[in-house]
This record gives C-alpha cells, sequence and structure tokens, in this order.
C-alpha cells in the first residue's frame, strides 16, 4: 500500500503475433524482474491464470483471493491488482486484449450475470466443460500456423470464457439479468460514473425512465440505481487514495465533484469514514 497504481499495458514479447499471448507466473516473473510485482497495477488487459502448484493470495480490488492448485484468476483490463507471494505459484497464464475476444462473446459473459467473480476454485472447474475448453486453449495455442493458430486460439479462449463463466456455482450472486437495459447501464455506468452521477443521466441516455432503471437495478442487485452509482464511484476513490498519492482534491476534481469538501462527505456518508482517514488506515495497514 502506498504506491502509485501502475498502469499496464499488453506488450507482448517479439514473436508473439496477435492480441493473445500465453506465457507462465515463471516467464513473467523472469520477463519483469521482481520490482514488477511489488506495486498496485490498473490492467489495460486480461488476465486468466490457472494455478498449478504453490499458494498464494492475490488481491483484486481490495478482496484477497487465495489460490492453491487447480484454481483459476481471471483479472478482467480496468481492475486494480496486487500480487502476493508470486514466487511461489505456478501455472500457465493468458494475457489477451478486450478486443482479442468477439463482441458477441462479451456480450454474452455480461448478461450472464450481474456479479462476475475473479476467482474459481479448483473444485468449481475440475472436471466441467470449462476446464476441458481451457485445455483446448493451451493446446491451440502451441499450433504452428501463425494466422490460423491465432484465429483458431481467439475462438477457442472465448469458448473457455463463456464456460468458465457457466461454472460460477449458485449462490455467488450471478443470475442472468431481468432486462437488456440492465446490461445497458452497467456499460454506460462503467464508462461514465466520474462525469454522471444521477440517475436522470442515464435514464436520458438510455430512453428509459428513471423509474424503470431504478426497478431493474433492484430485481438484478438489491440496490437502486443510484446505489449503483455511488458504489461505483467510492470504488474509483478506494482505489486512487489506497494506491495512488494525489490529493484528496485532484480525487475529487478527477470524480466529477466541484470541491473536496463535497466529495468528503459524500465518502463519508457511503463509507463511514473520511478520504484521508481511509487512506490513512489502509496504508498503515
Amino acid at each position: 500500500m502506498g504506491h502509485s497504481i501502475r498502469p499496464v499495458r499488453y506488450e507482448p514479447p517479439p514473436g508473439v503475433t496477435g492480441e493473445i499471448e500465453l506465457t507462465s507466473l515463471a516467464r513473467m516473473r523472469a520477463r519483469g524482474g521482481p520490482e514488477e510485482f511489488v506495486a498496485p497495477q490498473r490492467l489495460g488487459f486480461d488476465l486468466l491464470v490457472t494455478v498449478e502448484s504453490g499458494h498464494a493470495v492475490h488481491t483484486v480490488d481490495f478482496t484477497g483471493h487465495p489460490l492453491g492448485p487447480g484454481d483459476l484468476l481471471w483479472v478482467r483490463a480496468g481492475q486494480v491488482q496486487q500480487w502476493g507471494a508470486v514466487e511461489v505459484i505456478e501455472g500457465p497464464v493468458f494475457l489477451f486484449t478486450p478486443s482479442a475476444i468477439d463482441d458477441t462473446t462479451w456480450d454474452l459473459i455480461r448478461a450472464a450475470g450481474v456479479a462476475m467473480p475473479n476467482h474459481w476454485a479448483g473444485g468449481t472447474v475440475a472436471g466441467t466443460p470449462a476446464a476441458a475448453a481451457l485445455t483446448t486453449a493451451l493446446a491451440t495455442a502451441a499450433a504452428p500456423d501463425t494466422n490460423l493458430r491465432d484465429a483458431a486460439l481467439a475462438r477457442a479462449l472465448a469458448a473457455a470464457l463463456l464456460l468458465l463463466v457457466m461454472a460460477v456455482p449458485e449462490g455467488s450472486g450471478r443470475r442472468p439479468p431481468t432486462h437488456q437495459a440492465f446490461v445497458w447501464f452497467r456499460e454506460e455506468l462503467e464508462k461514465n460514473f466520474p462525469t454522471r452521477h444521477q440517475v436522470a443521466e442515464y435514464a436520458a441516455r438510455l430512453g428509459y425512465s428513471a423509474r424503470t432503471l431504478n426497478r431493474l437495478a433492484r430485481e438484478n442487485t438489491g440496490l437502486s440505481a443510484k446505489q449503483l452509482i455511488d458504489e461505483r464511484i467510492v470504488l474509483e476513490a478506494r482505489r486512487r487514495l489506497a494506491h495512488g498519492r494525489d490529493p484528496v482534491a485532484r480525487i475529487a476534481a478527477d470524480l466529477g465533484f466541484d470541491d473536496a469538501s463535497n466529495f468528503s462527505k459524500f465518502f463519508r456518508h457511503r463509507t463511514g469514514t473520511t478520504p484521508a482517514a481511509f487512506r490513512e488506515r489502509v496504508r498503515k495497514a
């Protein structure tokens, strides 16, 4: 804690074509060096890890995920991650840009549920079609013909991701959305939360009433649309307060608040603490 959030772009090594790289944790450590895994990172690509050996805790947006043999970790572009004892775990890793997977697949993934996890325990995946699809994707990555291999790999990985979504256990919070408009709302929220704080702004953008968005939000999450908007703003604020060095006034301005005082009131009302107190507590921890 206390480090800046370091953006990490997709930069495959020479010889890797396309927008999907299959590597391993061992090769990642050798390529990046120890310092690569110290600071919090905001990924500009997706990372899919299959743990074959070792145990560690990997943190994604303030949630620590205990990893062990057989587990899968999927960190999505834009999330903030922090590596734990990366030197003691081993396994293959797919790195891929969002554009490497076709839009139809992403639409299906987003429509599959509200709360998409980052971590799948080994017992959840073992013996499922998702495990078989991941094995196929790993084998496809080793195919010799570059053009055909890249096309096949994109399709194999897309199939593995879809089947992985289907492997989420019951009771995890995943459930099909009740209306496509809710999926659109979540997409608009992710893109515009720093500048649009009111439900009416999203309703006007999507062509629905604020009442309809609130109803859909409650049906899918138990929260109102305004609560979801505020929740997303708070997540970004927590990321920057915990991992960055920007003053509170700068964070407030970047998140669309006219002054730091209003931001502090907003943050305290929703978290029970001030931005400064939250930053101090997290860094002491």
